[in-house]
């Protein structure tokens, strides 16, 4: 028999000897324990096992049978008998496998298991025997020489190749074999786990650094911002010439396919900046369109939106480095090893790992750090597109929030567009930048809006001369310069006077009494309101102006602790009027109340549905409509409506709401817990 056929049976049966006993071990726990114990290489074994005694079958019927030396014939018979054993060791352990079934199920195989018992001892001397053939008839008589000088050594199999240097270095016999074979194992498995212990620990530790920057508001403007109706934005991806011609803008399609630095979106407060900007984001268009600029690079879109009556962090340099760079970090955590060490804790920066826990808070001077070494050490390949809105939202040193977006703007392969109102600091910054004015360029919208929801309810409920509608439309586009939060107002109230049945001329006097501009529209809803009112008014404006920056916001239950009625049952620690019907209705009627007493300038957030828990209807936000509300409230006239002792009496008032969300109340149901804590 030539050499290498010989080394590749005994290199076959050594491997099968070596896995049987390893089955054989697992089918004797099988018949001790009645069951086979969580055993994780159980699945690899067996599978090893199958896969050697494939190899070895393939090996014996490629030899011819006639012209064999006795040594060759012994070497086939063991061979054939080793595939044999393996064959129905496998056969015996799938027999033996304990199912998921019930007790009855476990308790019939583990008799099935003992009657196995003798089958199991016949085969483990079986292979007991074809190792002392091994060390006696065959290991001895394989000749390493004569193999290496009728074969180039480096060409043959790994497993022949391995049997012939173990025999060289006087591992002559089957215990000498597989005891190095296993030690090698256990080393290369070794190698293995702490490779994935230290894949574990580094992933840990970058999920420990991307969680360490969230904060709970993070996306919560952008969700709080309403959805653009549909149909509507689609002209920003349009050439300029399709949507005005009479406005001058920048193609913002182009500026996403080919333009580099700022693109400024502007507009009048209440134009709709945010809405965009909101669509762009979530626009699948956007996208398609930036693939053109990153061409084969990676592209990571980014967006934050800045909110001047939110949490600290909604309106900070803080809360906007924070999204950022976890924005990064997450689409690309190779790259935390970078900055790892600017926010390591002093204990920690003497750790050589890279799982250390000692992460330190962030400040604004690491977060800053973190984010020019991210944008100056990132690879070429990682392209960035960043969405911020709201810039004029922002509070804090506008120098700094610009010098964060020179920096962006400095780096290769980065792009911003921001949105804010014209304001100086912005017009000087971004005079030369691509840009557009929201409100010169959504009048389609607003017609089809109009069109929408305005027209059809006037046309139910008033019979309009030829030509009105058309011209209703006209003026009140017209009136509202671009700007969707004085047209979303002016439409309740055109509608509230086609409810009441007003005439066309009753509706064009409604629209021509009212102010262009949306202060001026705001003092005339206020002065306005019903004598009746007033006092309760302004007692919820009170408790949302100093609420507002708050992490918590108001909500309606704390807006109905605040009653006289349930406040005086809650400081005697009543608290069974959290469980009253009366206190759910209360709460609806609450929101009523807001909606018809606050001229139309606060709103209930989300949908008060009965499928919902009572908690989840009456912790809905209560906020003003729009920033310029607040703007508004905090000018002389408002400050004069509020009266000039305001302030005191709102904290006064504030202190209720918050009353119930912390305090520990006495054994209450888990009801009322539910729905208070």
């Amino acid at each position: 028999m030539d050499p290498l056929t010989a080394f590749s049976l005994a290199s076959g049966i050594i491997t099968v000897v070596d896995v049987s006993f390893k089955v054989l071990g697992q089918c004797k726990e099988l018949y001790k324990n009645g069951s086979l114990a969580e055993h994780r290489e159980t699945a690899t074994v067996v599978d090893a096992l199958a896969k050697a005694a494939t190899a070895l079958n393939t090996s014996i019927g490629c030899q011819p049978t006639s012209s064999l030396s006795n040594d060759d014939k012994d070497i086939l018979e063991l061979s054939d008998k080793c595939s044999k054993t393996a064959k129905g060791l496998l056969a015996d352990l799938e027999k033996l496998k304990l199912e998921q079934g019930g007790r009855r199920q476990a308790f019939m195989k583990s008799i099935r298991a003992i009657k196995h018992k003798q089958s199991l001892k016949k085969k483990q001397n079986d292979l007991e025997k074809f190792q002392r053939a091994l060390d006696t008839r065959i290991l001895l008589r394989l000749n390493t020489q004569s193999l290496r000088a009728t074969h180039q050594f480096e060409t043959l199999d790994k497993s022949v190749q391995d049997l012939a240097r173990r025999l060289d270095n006087g591992f002559n016999t089957v215990a000498k074999l597989l005891e190095a074979q296993s030690r090698r194992l256990v080393d290369h498995m070794d190698h293995r786990f702490d490779n994935h212990e230290q894949k574990t620990a580094d992933r840990q530790a970058e999920q420990q650094f991307i969680n360490s920057l969230y904060f709970p508001e993070i996306f919560a403007r952008e969700e709080q911002i309403p959805d653009a109706f549909k149909g509507t934005c689609e002209w920003i991806y349009e050439s300029a010439d399709t949507v005005d011609q009479q406005k001058p803008w920048d193609n913002f399609r182009d500026w996403l396919e080919y333009g580099t630095n700022v693109y400024w979106i502007n507009g009048n407060p209440g134009a709709g900046k945010s809405t965009l900007m909101k669509y762009i984001v979530e626009e699948d268009r956007t996208k398609q369109c930036l693939n053109s600029w990153r061409g084969q690079n990676e592209l990571l879109v980014m967006s934050f939106f800045f909110w001047s009556t939110g949490s600290e962090l909604q309106k900070s340099t803080t809360g906007l480095l924070r999204s950022l760079i976890r924005q990064i970090a997450t689409r690309w955590p190779d790259l935390i090893d970078l900055v790892r060490d600017i926010h390591t804790g002093p204990e920690g920066r003497h750790e050589t790992s890279r799982s250390s826990n000692v992460l330190a808070a962030w400040t604004d001077r690491k977060l800053l750090l973190t984010l020019h070494r991210l944008l100056d050490q990132r690879p070429a390949s990682a392209y960035m597109c960043v969405f911020i809105d709201g810039l004029d939202e922002f509070v804090g040193d506008t120098d700094l929030l610009l010098e964060i977006v020179h920096h962006f703007i400095q780096t290769s392969g980065v792009k911003i567009c921001a949105s804010s109102r014209p304001e100086q600091a912005f017009r000087e910054e971004f005079h030369a930048c691509p840009q557009l004015k929201v409100h010169d360029l959504n009048r389609q919208d607003m017609e089809a809006i109009v069109e929408r929801k305005l027209v059809p309810f006037i046309s139910q409920r008033v019979t309009p001369e030829q030509g009105e509608v058309d011209e209703l439309k006209y003026l009140l586009i017209q009136k509202a310069q671009g700007v969707w939060l004085w047209l979303d107002l002016m439409i309740k109230d055109l509608i509230e006077g086609a409810r009441n049945r007003d005439n066309f001329r009753e509706l064009y006097s409604r629209l021509d009494r009212t102010p262009d501009n949306i202060k001026d529209l705001y003092t005339q809803k206020i002065q306005g309101l019903d004598p009746l009112y007033r006092d309760e008014a302004v007692r919820y404006f009170q408790i949302l102006m100093v609420r507002r920056g708050r992490d918590t916001p108001v909500s309606l239950l704390g807006l109905a602790v605040a009653e006289r009625e349930w406040w005086d049952r809650i400081v005697v620690h009543d608290y069974s009027c959290f469980e009253a019907s009366a206190f759910d209705e209360f709460c609806q009627r609450i929101e009523v109340r807001l909606l018809t007493r606050c001229a139309g300038l606060v709103e209930v957030e989300g949908i008060d549905c009965e499928r919902q828990s009572i908690a989840k209807r009456h912790f809905r936000p209560v906020s003003f409509i729009h920033k310029t509300v607040v703007e508004f409230l905090q000018a002389e006239l408002g400050n004069a409506f509020l009266d000039p002792s305001w302030f005191s009496k709102a904290c006064m008032a504030l202190a209720r709401p918050d009353f119930p969300e912390k305090k520990q109340l006495n054994a209450p149901s888990p009801d009322v817990l539910l729905m208070i804590q």
